[in-house]
């Protein structure tokens, strides 16, 4: 009777599964450092990365009868962030945001405008997005609103983009 070792039956066996288990052993790390990174959404199974997105936006001017409500894309998403669990005597983290990495400008008018008052509006228009530190110069560093672009007056559908 042979043992089982290095000349056993058992050892060919032991070979065909160790790609399977080397396998399962990543897909249960991967699994680890996903949940321990926080990347799990409740009731979903990833949260959608920092990317450009379509959103209807409106423009309005107070001197001007009309709001317009336009589509362009902004940048939106999940950025990794931390959390300080130590005492207050550290500096707070700084806390990545979904920003733009390159962007352009377009421009719509808005119509029925008096004379004197300029009926264009520019608006950033996101060509690529990143995680990176707020700059208050090209992006709104707020949370999420309920109604991100509301029009004090009745919206009209715009198509007159420059």
């Amino acid at each position: 009777m042979q043992g089982r070792g290095l000349g056993g039956k058992d050892s060919g066996r032991r070979a065909r599964a160790g790609p399977e288990a080397l396998a399962w052993s990543q897909g249960l790390l991967l699994w680890l450092l996903l949940s321990a990174a926080g990347v799990w959404a409740p009731g979903g199974p990833l949260r959608p990365l920092c990317r450009p997105i379509n959103a209807t936006l409106a423009a309005e001017n107070e001197a001007c009868p009309v709001c317009i409500t336009f589509t362009t894309s902004i940048c939106a998403g999940y950025c990794p962030s931390m959390v300080r669990v130590l005492p207050a005597a550290l500096p707070p983290v700084p806390q990545p945001v979904c920003t733009y990495r390159e962007l352009r400008f377009a421009s719509i008018r808005l119509p029925g405008c008096p004379p004197g008052v300029d009926p264009v509006v520019s608006f950033p228009v996101a060509l690529s997005c990143h995680c990176g530190p707020c700059r208050l110069s090209s992006s709104d560093c707020g949370g999420p609103r309920a109604q991100p672009s509301a029009c004090d007056r009745p919206p009209r559908p715009g198509l007159l983009f420059l």
